[in-house]
């Protein structure tokens, strides 16, 4: 018996930690789900106006729009309070039934600019991330 040792590692730290009343917190930031882009932006009337004081690193508010006719996944993209479009029904699935779970979740602009001009057309897109909001 003389031979046995106690373990000296991160594992008997935190159990100890837990025998004395400590509370583990699993995430200590919000977590990166998924790399994505605003759909819609064509329709938007005033998104000329949105684009100039747009900037990377700015969030974007993210709301479950479950009565949409066309997408019952649809999950609706705000700048400053204004909408501008859509997650794409490619990408909406699963972060719906997130959000239908209760979760938040929210978008960071990570670029955003004019794609390409088409006969005279200017094709805007707004690259962003989506995180999951630890509370």
């Amino acid at each position: 018996m003389a031979n046995i040792q106690k373990p000296n590692s991160d594992i008997t730290d935190i159990v100890g930690f837990l025998q004395n009343g400590g509370k583990l917190k699993p995430f200590l930031k919000d977590i990166f789900l998924i790399k994505t882009y605003v759909a819609g932006l064509d329709y938007i009337d005033y998104i000329d106006d949105i684009f100039p004081i747009i900037k990377v690193r700015d969030k974007l508010d993210l709301l479950r729009e479950a009565s949409n006719e066309y997408d019952k996944h649809a999950i609706l993209v705000k700048y400053n309070g204004q909408k501008i479009g859509y997650v794409p029904r490619k990408d909406n699935y699963v972060l719906s039934k997130l959000m239908d779970g209760g979760k938040e979740l929210y978008g960071v602009v990570v670029s955003f600019g004019v794609d390409e001009v088409y006969e005279g057309y200017e094709i805007k897109f707004i690259n962003f991330k989506i995180f999951l909001k630890e509370s």
